[in-house]
């Protein structure tokens, strides 16, 4: 086997692409429930346009490059729902589409589409949101007020600092741990459902939808770091706590480190890629400009994933093995 060959996702025909596409776009679904619970059917109309803007740039690139126009395997409508899942609230709605747009114009379709794509198209717009609009991307609606959200129209919303952007400053976050369980304080939309990113790992990881190797290989070194270098003073349980439910830290590592196109397809690789990937993600928290840098831990990670391959296969003399495990 090849490498090029080796790199190509670990599925098997176009129908499996399509299950694990709806098996990611279901647990996605499932992290909106809290969302429009709390806040009304806001969350649910951002999902929405977001994942247009993804097909509607799909299509019109298949369209100028004259090729056939298919969006059966939901992969534009993933990547749509996890740009939803790391804005704030209170964006404009211009803005995920903005990432949308980078996200399949630039990200995946010059590629070739999914199964070829080296960065996960989502992270890649989520950076680039990041970097082009970060006071937006870092604005979080305060849940504690009872202000009306409207949920088509752009909204001035009473702010609050996530608990990613106080233990960023230093300081101990002001909600206690167990309550951040809930999903009711500051932050992107989908990754402070804290429960609800859990149980969706776990359905993914049954499915073998995503591989459980790289999740948890990722939280350990996490883990690790925040236990034995906190960025607060705290004991290191209260650190390990602050540090996995704070930021999108969790939520990539259910559902962006796991994608199987840009992820190692051997046991020791996903386990070595894993662990880089927390490693980077935590050394962005503590040196990085931003409050949360998971989104550009993922692509490093991703780019480094073919030479995890490589180093693999050449170390261990595979040869022409069956690739997948």
């Amino acid at each position: 086997m090849t490498l090029n060959e080796a790199r190509a996702p670990f599925v098997k025909s176009e129908a499996s692409v399509a299950s694990m596409m709806r098996d990611v776009l279901f647990a996605l679904a499932m992290l909106l429930v809290l969302p429009a619970v709390h806040y009304g059917p806001r969350p649910l109309v951002m999902a929405g346009v977001t994942m247009l803007a993804c097909a509607v740039c799909e299509i019109a690139f298949s369209l100028i490059q004259t090729k056939s126009i298919s969006l059966s395997d939901g992969s534009s409508l993933v990547t749509g729902m996890m740009i939803t899942m790391l804005m704030p609230l209170n964006a404009p709605l211009w803005l995920p589409c903005a990432a949308a747009a980078f996200a399949i114009l630039v990200a995946k379709m010059p590629f070739g589409s999914i199964g070829h794509t080296p960065f996960n198209p989502a992270a890649s717009g989520v950076a680039f949101a990041v970097l082009c609009w970060p006071k937006e991307m870092f604005s979080y609606f305060d849940p504690a007020t009872a202000q009306t959200i409207p949920p088509y129209q752009d909204f001035t919303a009473v702010l609050a600092r996530s608990p990613a952007a106080v233990l960023k400053s230093g300081l101990k976050p002001g909600i206690l741990p167990l309550d951040m369980l809930w999903g009711v304080f500051p932050g992107p939309l989908g990754t402070t459902g804290i429960l609800v990113i859990c149980a969706c790992g776990l359905f993914l990881f049954l499915k073998r939808t995503a591989r459980w190797e790289i999740t948890v290989s990722f939280l350990a070194v996490a883990v690790l770091i925040a236990a034995f270098f906190p960025r607060i003073a705290c004991d290191p349980l209260t650190s390990v706590k602050y540090e996995l439910m704070s930021g999108s830290l969790l939520f990539c590592s259910v559902f962006m480190v796991t994608d199987p196109v840009t992820a190692p397809h051997r046991i020791p690789g996903r386990i070595f890629y894993g662990a880089f990937a927390g490693f980077l993600v935590m050394m962005f928290r503590r040196f990085g400009a931003f409050e949360q840098g998971a989104v550009f831990a993922v692509i490093i990670a991703n780019a480094a994933a073919p030479q995890i391959d490589s180093l693999l296969l050449g170390a261990l003399r595979l040869g022409d093995e069956p690739y997948d495990e």
